[in-house]
């Protein structure tokens, strides 16, 4: 088969994979100083290896960014990558800075954290002890929670914030260790702490080599043949409208952009960015190759006690700079830009030697190019709507009629759920788009809500049938949900639902909780004695669609205001309301009813809802005639 690969002049056709292979090599080379050059530059320094410092906690690396010298350096942990900003030197018990060896590891003044200091007049001596602490004085390398934070120092303590792997431990704890076959017992924690090494190994490796660790990829993600081809595409990455409305307090949607090109595992990748774009505006694109983000524990729910199904980690970020960038995935997926808020622009950037990906997009598609493209053998096809974007298996898309159907349906389920939250065109709803994203293991439970979506093996997102099913309706409203501010003070897995419910409504006009006799048995139980407290999620919900029903000329619309009175509050009423659940409960109170211009405090105190005297006072004073306290469905 012919494989296609880049030349500096374009595209050509190529015969074998090992001229590409080679190309690629040659032109990272030739990025890099020469061999001369290096020893040049550190004939002043003893002659030791590169050493990288990997925290335990984060499994990052120990890095200088955004500066360069003693007084602008910032020293931090960062996601491992093979770059001299991440590279440090053990010389004696000086720490030298792989960026530029005169300077070296020192306690910042003020001592609270750490930055650079020259090397010539440095007294910082620090030892790395047995229990992989970088200490100095008494006190220690301390991480903190997040990647790109300053570094600090604290007493010495037992804290795996205060404990660093080094490169060489790593590759000594691998020696003559087989590579993880799956599936791998939860229990099997020495497998699982390879696994971590391997993924570490392989990111700082240098990408002139093949992968040090190659990774079980035939399983999940999926491998590509050598003799796919290979191709090269301009994408133009369009970040002319960034960010979300401020106010929409529910989960926002992150920029990220799809392109239908899939990495394979191992192979090195090359993405070019205009060398006249700002390195500002560089630093707004980011790349993520898998769309599979979860990260699997031992005591994961669906791993505890059972098996690892697939790899605990099948996807990486990468940074980019204006001009030529060499990527590798070890695990291969999805090529994804990833946009961060600031400058509004448009650019193209040029991506080589990855291959094409089994691709749809709702209104540009065809159906003789769908004929074509889900033949496509890359393991994982994307689907693309105006505010949907489903990530699935490959193999469940080959005998799938044209899917404009399915996508229309999934683009009517965002329309329920924004019906719901009461957006309006003055009052708009998320802009960027929902991701959902078949994956054979994840985190917890069959499903589960957050960015992307995540659906286990239950569930083929692909299917015609999965728009219209309560699992999609009910994890898309957890992330609609208005949480900290109402929504969870009546219960999180209650008033999800409602947006479930409203679904089933408007395009099967059922209701399950009538189908299966909840509300009047919901009704008996409280007739005999059952609080809201100690009712469950099914329970919960029946007392806030009993004033539904019992007020039908408002019915769903009570929901809608309360979500747009609570977009509509200030910051400062807005953070009042989520620190105090009592207040929630009064919230709820009063909006209801102002709604339904009734006082629902005797269905309240039905239910043995405790409402405060200010907030009854408050609905007092409207002059609103009471709700009967029983707004029961007996049917």
């Amino acid at each position: 088969m012919i494989g296609i690969r880049a030349s500096a002049s374009g595209i050509v056709a190529g015969n074998t994979r090992e001229a590409e292979t080679t190309l690629f090599k040659n032109r990272i080379m030739s990025s890099k100083p020469s061999a001369d050059e290096k020893r040049a530059s550190e004939a002043a320094a003893p002659e030791t290896e590169e050493i990288y410092l990997i925290s335990r906690s984060v499994e990052g690396c120990l890095a200088v960014i955004n500066g360069s010298t003693p007084e602008d350096a910032g020293v931090v942990v960062t996601k491992p990558d093979c770059n001299k900003e991440q590279q440090w030197y053990n010389c004696n018990g000086q720490w030298q800075w792989g960026g530029d060896r005169s300077l070296c590891l020192a306690p910042a003044p003020g001592g609270a954290t750490v930055g650079l200091a020259k090397c010539s007049s440095s007294s910082a001596i620090w030892l790395l002890d047995a229990e992989g602490r970088m200490t100095i004085d008494s006190r220690a390398l301390a991480v903190p929670k997040r990647f790109n934070e300053p570094v600090g120092l604290r007493p010495v303590s037992e804290s795996d914030h205060e404990k660093w792997w080094t490169d060489g431990q790593l590759k000594a704890s691998l020696k003559g260790v087989k590579p993880a076959v799956y599936p791998v017992a939860a229990d099997d924690t020495t497998t699982y702490e390879q696994e971590i090494a391997r993924g570490i190994l392989n990111q700082i490796a240098t990408l002139t080599e093949p992968l040090p660790y190659p990774r079980d990829v035939a399983r999940f993600p999926g491998a590509v043949d050598d003799t796919t081809p290979r191709v090269c595409k301009t994408v133009t990455l369009d970040l002319s409208v960034l960010g979300q409305p401020t106010n929409l307090r529910m989960l926002k949607p992150r920029d990220w952009q799809a392109t239908g090109l899939y990495v394979a595992a191992g192979d090195v990748f090359q993405v070019d960015l205009p060398e006249t774009l700002s390195p500002q505006r560089a630093e707004q694109i980011g790349i993520l190759v898998g769309a599979h983000t979860d990260r699997l524990f031992p005591h994961s729910g669906t791993v505890r006690h059972k098996h690892f199904w697939r790899m605990p980690t099948v996807t990486q970020t990468f940074r980019v700079k204006p001009g030529q960038n060499y990527l590798r995935s070890q695990y291969g997926g999805q090529l994804i830009f990833m946009f961060k808020n600031g400058e509004n622009f448009k650019t193209d950037a040029v991506v080589s030697n990855v291959v094409r990906a089994p691709y749809f997009r709702l209104g540009e598609t065809t159906p003789d190019e769908w004929e074509n493209l889900k033949k496509l053998d890359a393991p994982q096809a994307l689907f693309e709507s105006e505010r949907v974007v489903l990530v699935v298996s490959s193999r469940v898309v080959h005998e799938l009629p044209f899917p404009d159907q399915l996508m229309q349906r999934y683009e009517q389920v965002i329309d329920s759920h924004n019906d719901l939250a009461g957006f309006t065109h003055d009052d708009p709803p998320p802009r960027a788009k929902f991701w959902l994203v078949n994956d054979i293991q994840i985190s917890a439970g069959s499903a589960h809500a957050g960015f992307p979506v995540m659906v286990g093996p239950c569930r083929n997102l692909a299917s015609l049938h999965s728009p219209y099913c309560w699992c999609i309706w009910h994890e898309l409203g957890h992330d609609y949900q208005q949480a900290h501010f109402w929504s969870y003070a009546y219960g999180s897995e209650t008033t999800v639902n409602l947006f479930s419910l409203h679904d089933e409504e408007k395009f099967f006009k059922k209701d399950q909780l009538k189908d299966g006799g909840i509300y009047r048995k919901t009704a008996s139980k409280v007739d005999e004695g059952l609080t809201f407290q100690h009712a469950d999620c099914w329970q919960k919900l029946v007392f806030l669609m009993e004033i539904k029903y019992f007020f039908p000329d408002i019915g769903w619309d009570m929901f809608r205001q309360l979500n747009r009175t609570t977009r509509a509050l200030s910051e400062e009423d807005a953070h009042r309301l989520a620190t105090h659940h009592q207040l929630q409960i009064d919230y709820v109170y009063k909006n209801l009813s102002k709604s339904v211009s009734h006082d629902l405090i005797l269905t309240n105190e039905r239910w043995g809802i405790k409402i405060s005297q200010e907030a009854q006072q408050e609905i007092q004073s409207l002059g609103l005639a009471k709700a009967p306290a029983d707004l029961s469905i007996r049917d």
